[in-house]
């Protein structure tokens, strides 16, 4: 028994750590999407990093909402690159939760 309880202490610390990762993450792309909505980054490949990073984390909500926030910001400007990325995030994400 003390065996299991001391795995679990430690998988907890380790869901904590991720979980302040992700926190992290969300703070640094809020940023940089604040960024690209005042139009302060407009340039092609660092808006494509951008949203290649986003992607990573759209399975949880909060993300997913900026992700659609810049999409739609930059989609007039660079519409094939925000349709690959929709297709890419449909592959990814909207054929598993179908199960």
């Amino acid at each position: 028994m003390r065996n299991f309880a001391s795995e679990m202490k430690e998988l907890e610390k380790t869901i904590q750590a991720l979980n302040r990762l992700r926190d992290s993450a969300f703070a640094q792309y809020s940023a940089l999407v604040d960024s690209v909505l005042r139009d302060e980054i407009t340039n092609q490949q660092q808006l494509e990093r951008i949203m290649d990073g986003l992607l990573d984390f759209c399975d949880e909500e909060r993300f997913l909402q900026i992700y659609k926030m810049l999409c739609r910001h930059i989609f007039y400007r660079y519409p094939q690159m925000v349709g690959e990325h929709v297709a890419l995030f449909r592959a990814q994400f909207e054929d598993a939760t179908e199960y």
